[in-house]
Formats: structure tokens, C-alpha cells, sequence
């Protein structure tokens, strides 16, 4: 599956033709997206970032923008829709974190109703979900046959090398030895997990179980168990990347077929190939889910990236406590945070077999990726348009939820309510 960025194309077409028409030229320095005061910071330094007519990026190292605009942007301008800054980007910082755990309460499944659908054969089969952040523990014991294999990395090619580590693009897609996930930090095949920030996301949306009822266990209850993970890292052992990485990931994600971005970080508000690369993913009927951030902040007014895009097929989270009130630390905002879920002590897994107990939109935005891919998994036609509106609709409502519009993901209607939008 590939995006299909035509209607952009279509887009800035018009507006360089409306440009000449006025008697100004397209320059090099005309395409070059410059960044206001509060995204200075997060430049980083000697990169930049050339989006294309066709929606592909390039990524380059030059000494200024003087040097990247004269070197690069006027060698390609007919085919350069615009360039930037990199810039770089964080994950959303756990709140609190309490040290390895040996049971899990598995509180956030049952407090949505995950069950309601796990005792209906509902798990999360068939589905495909990126983790974009810092890669995964391939090796758990709940996660290593939760991972979404590339088929054509596999086997042995026709010198009797495995495919999946003979050091060759055997499927011509660009990225070497790409079986499990891939870093995007290192340019190479996927190895493990630059921290433990993948590896707790990854099993909140779908640590391996065979449970029909959410309860106490003595393992994580991932929300969809039978779904495949596509874990890609881009985030570095102290949490921190480059949006250039973050966006060939999300390009990657969709290329592989699948049906739900995790996205449980923030970066700055400049980068507009990221409002692009999301704002697209609509016409892959892709859903994005990003995690609100964790300032206590209004993020209508005080905005946080990618939280704040509002893009078609984006749904933006919030994080409730055990008490089912707002968590402390959570952002919030009626236009922006879309809906509210389990984010407070949450257990899940970590690399080396182990499990911790992590608070933060992190973990909240998992919570809403797993739900995502059982809905999708009952009924894998539906819509992003369908999809956000059925869990708006069955969203717990509660006066707690302070500026929130939609309320606290529940999936005990959930479903029905899907149905109900697809007109079933």
C-alpha cells in the first residue's frame, strides 16, 4: 500500500502557477519553509528536509541554508514542493515510574471493556499497527510473536543465505534485511529497543494473551492480542529523534500495510512535513493516534505537535487515572484532545522479560491504538471517519473530563456503534 499524495501535488501546482502569474518567480529560496522563534530550539543543526510534488522527502546534510538551497533545492526546483529545517522531536515523558513490577492489575482493560470484545472472538487479528518511537524488544516472551514479519525478507535467496540478514534489499523497497520493524535512528534492521518507551507502548496495544475477561494477572493484557506490531524506532536511548526520521517512518508504516499509527511523542510546530505526511494519511484510511503530552496545558491554546494537527484520521489522547478522573499531568483541550483514556500506573512490558508500571499520554494513546485495531478487526472496512466518530459517540461521558468534548474511550458499545456509522 502506498500513500497517494496526488491532491497535494495538485495543490501546490496551482499555487506556483498562481505565483508565476503574479510576476513572481519560484526561486529556491521561495520554497524554503522558515521557522518562527519558538521552533529555533529544536533546529537540528547542518539538515534539512526536501518534500517533493509526489509527497516523498529526501533528507540533507549542508553547511547553511544558504549552502542547501544553492546545492540541492535549485538542482531539483521543478520537482521540490518545499523545503525546511529538520528538527527534533521527544517522547512524551513517562510521569511516574515506579520499579519492575512482578503482576499486573491490567486496570486500563478492564476499566474499557476490552472483554467485551475479547469474548467475542474479537482480538485484533488480521490487523497491523506501527509503533513509531524507540524500537521494541524483539525477544519478550509476549512481544516476539506479536511482530509483523516482512514475507519478502524471508526464506533463503538463491545463494542459500537467509534473507532476513544477508544484507540485501531482496523486496527493492529500500531499506536492507527490514523483517522485523525497522531503525530508523541507525539506518538499519530493527534490533531491539533504544530505551524501554517502545517495548511498554507496544504491549499496552497488544501484548500476547489468551484471556476473555480483564482482570489481575500475573502478565500484561495487551487491549488487541492477536494484532501484529510493526515496531520502528526513531527515538534515541535519551528519547529524543529527528522528525525527518519520524516522517520516513510514518511513510514506511503505511507502505506496509497498516491500519493504525502510534505516536507517543512531540516535537515543534514548524515542521510541515509532518502536518503534510499525517494530513495524508487519511486517504490511506490510515488512523494516527498521538499522545495529548503531559504540561497539565490547554493545548488549544498552547499547542503541542503532533497532538495538535487535527488531521481527518487522527484521534489525539488524553490520560485518566484508576479513579476515572482527569490525570493530573494530562493536557486537555476541546478541540484538540479528541478523547480521554487509562494513562496512570499502567503495567506493561519492558525489555528483559520484565514488566514496569508507567504514567503518562503515552500510555494513554496505546490504549486507544489497541481499541482501534479490535474495532478494525470486527469490521476491517470501516472508515477513519467511522471509526472516530463510533468511539466518540460510545465515549464515557463525565463532568471530571474538563474540557474534554468527547469523553473516556469504552468499548462496550463501541462496536455496535461502528456498525451503526456503517449503516449495518
Amino acid at each position: 500500500m502506498k500513500m497517494d499524495f496526488r491532491c497535494h501535488t495538485v495543490f501546490l501546482s496551482i499555487a506556483v502557477l498562481t505565483l508565476s502569474a503574479c510576476g513572481k518567480q519560484k526561486t529556491s529560496l521561495s520554497t524554503f519553509e522558515k521557522p518562527s522563534e519558538e521552533c529555533v530550539a529544536d533546529i537540528v543543526p547542518k539538515q534539512f528536509i526536501m518534500r517533493y510534488t509526489d509527497g516523498s522527502i529526501k533528507v540533507v546534510r549542508a553547511e547553511s541554508t544558504d549552502q542547501f538551497l544553492k546545492d540541492h533545492v535549485e538542482h531539483e526546483l521543478s520537482r521540490v514542493a518545499y523545503s525546511e529545517h529538520d528538527y527534533f522531536v521527544h517522547a512524551s515523558p513517562q510521569i511516574k515510574q515506579q520499579t519492575t513490577v512482578t503482576s499486573a492489575d491490567n486496570w486500563a482493560a478492564m476499566r474499557i471493556g476490552a472483554d467485551a470484545l475479547w469474548s467475542s472472538a474479537v482480538r485484533g487479528q488480521g490487523i497491523a499497527v506501527a509503533v513509531v518511537d524507540s524500537g521494541m524488544d524483539l525477544a519478550h516472551s509476549q512481544l516476539a510473536g506479536q511482530v509483523l514479519v516482512n514475507v519478502d525478507e524471508s526464506g533463503v535467496d538463491s545463494a542459500g543465505l537467509d534473507k532476513a540478514t544477508n544484507g540485501i534489499d531482496d523486496d527493492n523497497n529500500g531499506f536492507i534485511d527490514d523483517y522485523k520493524g525497522y531503525d530508523f535512528v541507525a539506518n538499519a534492521p530493527l534490533r531491539g529497543d533504544y530505551q524501554l518507551h517502545g517495548s511498554h507502548v507496544s504491549g499496552i496495544i497488544a501484548a500476547a494473551h489468551s484471556d476473555n475477561t480483564a482482570g489481575p494477572q500475573a502478565y500484561v493484557q495487551g487491549i488487541a492480542p492477536q494484532a501484529k506490531i510493526l515496531p520502528l524506532a526513531f527515538l534515541n536511548q535519551i528519547g529524543s529523534g529527528m522528525m525527518s526520521d519520524g516522517v520516513r517512518a510514518i511513510h514506511y508504516a503505511v507502505s506496509r500495510g497498516v491500519r493504525v499509527i502510534n505516536a507517543s511523542w512531540g516535537g515543534p510546530v514548524c515542521s510541515k512535513s509532518l502536518r503534510d505526511t499525517v494530513a495524508g494519511l487519511s486517504a490511506a484510511n490510515v488512523m494516527f493516534v498521538s499522545a495529548a503530552g503531559n504540561d497539565a496545558n490547554n493545548i488549544d491554546r498552547y499547542k503541542e505537535y503532533p497532538a495538535s494537527l487535527d488531521a481527518p484520521s487522527q484521534i489525539t489522547v488524553g490520560a485518566t487515572g484508576d479513579h476515572d478522573l482527569l490525570a493530573n499531568f494530562s493536557n486537555y483541550g476541546s478541540k484538540y484532545v479528541h478523547i480521554f483514556a487509562p494513562g496512570q500506573f499502567i503495567i506493561s512490558t519492558i525489555p528483559g522479560q520484565a514488566m514496569k508500571s508507567l504514567s503518562g499520554t503515552s500510555m494513554a494513546a496505546p490504549v486507544v491504538t489497541g481499541a482501534i485495531a479490535l474495532l478494525l478487526s470486527a469490521e476491517p472496512s470501516a472508515t477513519v471517519a467511522q471509526l472516530r466518530k463510533a468511539l466518540y459517540n460510545a465515549a464515557y461521558k463525565d463532568s471530571y473530563f474538563l474540557n474534554a468534548c468527547h469523553g473516556r474511550l469504552d468499548l462496550r458499545t463501541a462496536l455496535a456503534e461502528l456498525r451503526t456509522q456503517m449503516g449495518k
